[in-house]
C-alpha cells in the first residue's frame, strides 16, 4: 500500500494527462478532460489518445511519453491496456494515476490487479474500478462522470470513499458545497483508505475527514492515519458499512458475539474521538457541523420559533449524549427581560413568533444565551422554505441573522440547522442529530495521538504474527489455560488438576474447603450446558465420586481432565476478553456470567490498555452501577477488576500464540477480583507449559 507522504502531486496536481481521451458521448474519457477544462484547471492538461489529433478543443498526442512526467495520469482506456500505461507513466516519473476501468479484482480476477500493481511499482494509483479524484483546492476534477467542481472558498471536508456512488452522492449534495477533495478509493489496489487518510489530514485546509468504508483495512495504519488526524486537529466522521455482521471467531465464546468486528472497528473510531454515522446524509452534514464548530467541554444552548423544534432538540440532545445548558440566575434574568412575555426561559429555547422578523430583539436575546458561563455551543434552529418571494425570504434572513448576531456575543460561532433536509438557508446544517452528534465529539477533549500511536503499534506486532499460513488455532482446555494466566499475575481460585478420581480427592484433601469440580478438556467451551460443573462438593469422598462421574461419563472428551478449584467469594459476574482477530486487537469487559450475551452490556477497548482506561471504560456500561454501589448495593472492587483486566490484554499482546483469551465470570467483590472460568484461542502446536 503506498504511504500518505507519496500522494501530494497526484492529489493536488498542476498537470494532468488524460489516456484515452475522447468526444465520444458518455465516456469516461471525455467526462475526465470535460471535466477539467470546465473547472478552468490552471495547471497543464495533455490529452493522450493515438487515434486523435485533438479532442473537445485539445491537441491530442498519441503516447504519454510525449506528455512527459505529468502529477497526474487519469487511465480511461480499457482494462487490458491499464498495466502498459502505467509502467509508462512509472518509468516517466509521474506522480501518480487515477484508474477509472473495472475488470480486476472486483471480478474475481486477481491476476490483473496483481500486473497492474507491477505496472505501477512504487507510484501510487488511486482505483481500479475507481470513479475518480476531485482535488477542489487545485482545481481539478479528475472524475469519470460528469461533476460541477464546489466552490473552493468553503473547501474544508476531504471525503474518503469505497463507494464510487458516495462519492457522486457528495459532490450532488448541496452542490458539493464544503468539500476539498474526495477519493473514489475503487478496488484500493494501491492507494487505500488509511494512506488518502494519512495524506488528506496535512493537507491545507481541511478541517474535517470523512469516510465511507466497507472493508476493516490494516488496523495499524488507519490508526496511525487517526493519529496524524488527531496531531492537527483534523476532526473524523465516518459511515462504516457491516455493521451487523458477525464477528469473524466463532466456536461458541461469548467475547466474539458480544465484541464482533464493527465493535472492534467503533472501538478504534471513539479512541480517535471520531463520529460514526449511518448514513450518507448525516456523514455529509456532520462533517458540515464538525468544520464550523470549535472545541469546548461546556454544554450546548439550543434557540428556535417552534415549541415543535425544541422538543425535538431536547430528545435527540438525549440522544446524543449533549448536555443542555440549565440557565445561570443571571441569564434567566436577561432572557426574562429579553424575551416576549409569554415565552418560557427554558433549553432549547422558542422564542416565540412574537420576535419574528425583529432583528434587535433576537439579538438581545441570543446575547442572553450565549454570556451564560456554561454555554460553549450554540444552535439556531429555522428552515427556509424553498421558493419564497423575494420579500419573504428577506424577512427569514433578517430573522435568522438577528438571532446568530446575538448568539455569537458570547464571543462564539454559533452553528445555523435546518431541521429537514431541502429546506436549508445559505451556510446551514442539515438536520438537528448531524449537529448534535458534532457538538457532542466537540465536547470532548482532542484525541490523544500517542495512544493512537500505541494501538497502531500493537496492531501491527499482531499482524505481524498472524501470517497467512497461521493456525486457526484450537481451544485449551481450561486446565491449560490457567497457567498463562497465573504467569500473567491474573487472580485464579487455588486449584489443582487431576487425571483420576483419586488424584482429584487428593487435591480437595489438599485444598480443605468447599471447592467446584470442573470437567476441562481442548475445546471444551461451556462445561456447565454439558452437566460438567458441579459447585461446592466438599470432601474428599464427595469430590471422587463427581469426579468419577465426569470422567465416566459416556465418551468423554480426549485429554479430559478434572480441575479442582476454591469455591470464590460471591460477587458481580463479569466478563473479560481480550481479542487479537480484529482490525486492532481489543479488550472487552462488561456485565457477565450466563446472561452476558442477553445483557449486551460491554464496552470495547483497544489495546494496549491501563487500568485507568479500563476504569473509564467500565463507567461507561449501562449498568456500571452494580459495580459503583447503586441503589445501595455496596460497592465492588473496580480498582482490582481495571487491573485484572488490563493484565489480560498485556497477556495477549505478549503471547504470539494466543488469539482470544475469555475470562466469564470475573466474581468481583469488595475485595478483589478472580476469574472463575477461563477460555483460550492457541495457534501453538503445543499446549503452553
Amino acid at each position: 500500500m503506498s504511504s500518505g507522504a507519496t500522494l501530494g502531486r497526484l492529489l493536488a496536481p498542476a498537470s494532468v494527462a488524460v489516456v484515452g481521451a475522447t468526444d465520444r458521448a458518455g465516456a469516461y474519457g471525455r467526462h475526465a478532460l470535460e471535466n477539467l477544462l470546465r473547472a478552468g484547471f490552471g495547471g497543464r492538461v495533455v490529452a493522450v489518445n493515438p487515434g486523435r489529433r485533438e479532442v473537445l478543443g485539445t491537441p491530442c498526442l498519441p503516447d504519454l511519453v510525449e506528455a512527459g512526467p505529468v502529477d497526474a495520469v487519469v487511465v480511461a482506456t480499457p482494462a487490458a491496456t491499464v498495466p502498459a500505461v502505467l509502467a509508462t507513466a512509472a518509468r516517466l516519473g509521474c506522480g501518480g494515476a487515477v484508474v477509472l476501468a473495472a475488470g480486476f479484482a472486483e471480478t474475481g480476477d486477481a491476476g490483473a490487479q496483481d500486473r497492474l500493481l507491477a505496472a505501477a511499482g512504487a507510484m501510487p494509483v488511486v482505483g481500479p474500478n475507481s470513479n475518480g479524484v476531485v482535488a477542489v483546492a487545485a482545481r481539478a476534477p479528475m472524475w469519470g462522470d460528469a461533476v460541477t467542481l464546489p466552490d473552493p472558498a468553503a473547501a474544508t471536508t476531504a471525503l474518503v470513499t469505497q463507494s464510487g456512488n458516495l462519492g457522486v452522492l457528495a459532490l450532488a449534495h448541496r452542490a458539493g458545497l464544503g468539500l476539498h477533495t474526495v477519493v473514489s478509493l475503487g478496488n484500493a489496489a494501491s492507494v487505500d483508505a488509511a494512506a488518502a487518510m494519512d495524506h488528506l489530514a496535512a493537507a491545507p485546509g481541511v478541517r474535517v475527514v470523512a469516510a465511507y468504508l466497507e472493508a476493516d483495512g490494516d488496523g495499524a495504519r488507519t490508526a496511525a492515519a487517526l493519529a496524524r488526524c488527531a496531531e492537527r486537529d483534523v476532526r473524523v466522521v465516518v459511515l462504516k458499512a457491516g455493521r451487523s455482521a458477525e464477528g469473524r471467531t466463532v466456536g461458541g465464546a461469548h467475547t466474539a458475539s458480544l465484541s464482533g468486528d464493527h465493535a472492534a472497528f467503533a472501538a478504534l473510531a471513539r479512541e480517535a474521538g471520531a463520529v460514526l454515522v449511518t448514513n450518507p446524509h448525516d456523514l455529509f452534514e456532520t462533517a458540515r457541523a464538525l468544520a464550523a464548530g470549535r472545541r469546548d467541554p461546556r454544554g450546548c444552548a439550543v434557540v428556535t420559533c417552534s415549541g415543535g423544534d425544541a422538543a425535538v432538540a431536547a430528545d435527540l440532545a438525549a440522544d446524543a449524549g449533549v448536555p443542555l445548558t440549565r440557565w445561570a440566575p443571571a441569564t434567566l434574568a436577561a432572557l426574562a427581560a429579553a424575551l416576549p412575555a409569554t415565552a418560557t426561559p427554558t433549553n432549547p429555547l422558542d422564542h416565540t413568533n412574537l420576535v419574528w422578523d425583529d432583528p434587535a430583539a433576537l439579538r438581545r436575546i441570543g446575547a442572553a444565551v450565549t454570556t451564560d458561563p456554561d454555554v460553549g455551543h450554540a444552535l439556531y434552529v429555522q428552515d427556509e422554505p424553498a421558493g419564497l418571494a423575494p420579500a419573504d425570504a428577506a424577512e427569514w434572513r433578517r430573522t435568522r441573522e438577528g438571532a446568530l448576531d446575538g448568539l455569537a456575543a458570547g464571543g462564539g460561532s454559533p452553528l445555523l440547522v435546518a431541521t429537514t433536509p431541502g429546506q436549508e438557508p445559505a451556510g446551514a446544517v442539515g438536520g438537528l442529530l448531524p449537529a448534535l452528534l458534532a457538538v457532542a465529539a466537540l465536547r470532548t477533549p482532542g484525541p490523544s495521538p500517542a495512544r493512537l500511536r500505541e494501538v497502531a503499534a500493537a496492531a501491527a506486532a499482531v499482524a505481524r504474527r498472524a501470517g497467512p499460513d497461521a493456525s486457526p488455532g484450537r481451544w485449551l482446555a481450561e486446565h491449560e489455560a490457567l497457567p498463562l494466566l497465573v504467569a500473567a499475575g491474573v487472580a485464579v481460585p487455588a486449584h489443582g488438576v487431576a487425571a483420576t478420581p483419586r488424584e482429584a480427592a487428593a487435591v480437595a484433601a489438599r485444598l480443605g474447603v468447599p471447592v467446584a469440580v470442573k470437567l476441562s478438556a481442548p475445546g471444551l467451551l461451556h462445561a456447565s450446558e454439558a452437566g460438567g460443573v458441579v459447585l461446592g462438593a466438599e470432601g474428599p469422598a464427595s469430590v471422587e465420586a463427581v469426579a468419577e462421574r465426569l470422567l465416566g461419563a459416556p465418551g468423554p472428551p480426549a485429554g479430559a481432565r478434572v480441575l479442582v478449584a476454591a469455591m470464590a467469594a460471591p460477587g458481580a459476574e463479569v466478563i473479560v476478553g481480550a481479542r487479537a482477530d480484529g482490525v486492532v486487537p481489543t479488550l472487552v469487559v462488561g456485565l457477565g456470567g450466563i446472561w452476558s450475551e442477553a445483557l449486551a452490556d460491554v464496552v470495547t477497548l483497544p489495546l494496549p490498555v491501563t487500568p485507568d482506561v479500563v476504569r473509564a471504560g467500565l463507567l461507561r456500561l449501562r449498568g456500571s452501577a452494580l459495580l459503583t454501589g447503586g441503589r445501595g448495593r455496596p460497592a465492588v472492587d473496580v480498582e482490582a477488576l481495571a487491573v485484572l483486566a488490563a493484565r489480560v490484554g498485556d497477556l495477549l499482546l505478549g503471547c504470539p500464540d494466543l488469539v482470544s483469551v475469555e475470562l466469564n465470570p470475573v466474581l468481583v467483590n469488595g475485595s478483589g477480583a478472580v476469574a472463575v472460568d477461563a477460555l483460550a484461542l492457541w495457534t501453538g502446536r503445543a499446549a503452553p507449559a
